[in-house]
């Protein structure tokens, strides 16, 4: 993609922000024009943060042919409090309603995955969905079932899963809970920050689902399994040269909570000088 860094010299008022604010030091201001420009090889140094265009107070600068009229018109956030209630109040949701989340709710989420942060902005996540309950139901049913055959013959690894072979037996859904919807967040094998991206990713997921009032579940489990099982890892359409980094549940629930849990204190520690 070309990064292609334009300024519009009746918008740009020269404040040098874009500037201040370029990590790779890639852009500077000319100066004759006190227009951001680009400086030596800062072509080949920006790493396309897009931070230049997000911080210009009058929107004169374009890159990557993304322009401010294509942003959103200014930066807020949820009230603090709102925002410290939706993390005390989230919850682990492992019981679910047997029905599909709206096409529209799950186009928010998935729209949503655009913007979540990676190391060195590498944004190269992969995300494989299952959207039909269905679809779901038979995924779940053949999982199970080939996890149930491999801890029965001693399979190497499945050791790990001894303890649920009874509740497996008598088709406990142990991994997915009964979830009508799963994501499997993925990255390159060679990204930066690769054991980290997906988690991240999912983190971002999960608040914003349980705002759209769904309830998720992080899944270890899976995770160990498809180590096992990588034949099913084609179904979620997965690119060659990636990798599986973290998988979540997520639906409607017929759960209500009233009030946030009460953990024990974390431990702090503030270094002196």
């Amino acid at each position: 993609m070309s990064l292609d860094l334009h300024v519009d010299p009746d918008k740009c008022v020269g404040c040098g922000m874009c500037v201040a604010d370029c990590n790779t030091r890639a852009i500077e201001l000319d100066g004759s024009s006190r227009t951001p420009r680009w400086a030596e090889n800062g072509e080949a140094r920006c790493f396309r943060c897009q931070h230049c265009l997000a911080i210009c107070p009058t929107g004169a600068l374009s890159i990557m042919g993304r322009s401010a009229d294509g942003s959103a018109a200014r930066v807020r956030g949820p009230e603090p409090s709102e925002l410290l209630n939706l993390i005390k109040c989230r919850r682990s949701c492992r019981s679910y309603r047997r029905e599909g989340v709206d096409k529209a709710t799950l186009d928010k989420l998935k729209d949503m995955l655009a913007w979540v942060p990676t190391g060195v902005n590498d944004h190269r996540l992969f995300f494989g969905f299952i959207d039909d309950v269905e679809v779901m139901e038979k995924f779940r049913k053949d999982f199970l079932a080939r996890l149930l055959e491999l801890i029965q013959r001693n399979a190497p690894g499945a050791e790990r899963f001894g303890r649920y072979r009874e509740r497996l037996i008598h088709g406990d859904d142990v991994i997915f809970r009964g979830a009508p919807h799963m994501v499997l967040a993925c990255t390159p094998a060679d990204a930066p920050c690769a054991d980290i991206d997906p988690v991240i990713a999912l983190s971002y997921f999960e608040l914003y689902a349980q705002s759209l009032g769904l309830g998720t579940l992080w899944c270890g489990l899976f995770l160990w399994s498809i180590q096992l099982m990588p034949e099913f890892l084609p179904r979620f359409g997965m690119p060659e040269g990636y990798v599986p980094g973290y998988a979540m549940m997520f639906g409607n629930t017929g759960l209500n909570y009233r009030r946030s849990t009460q953990p024990p204190p974390v431990l702090l520690y503030s270094m002196q000088g």
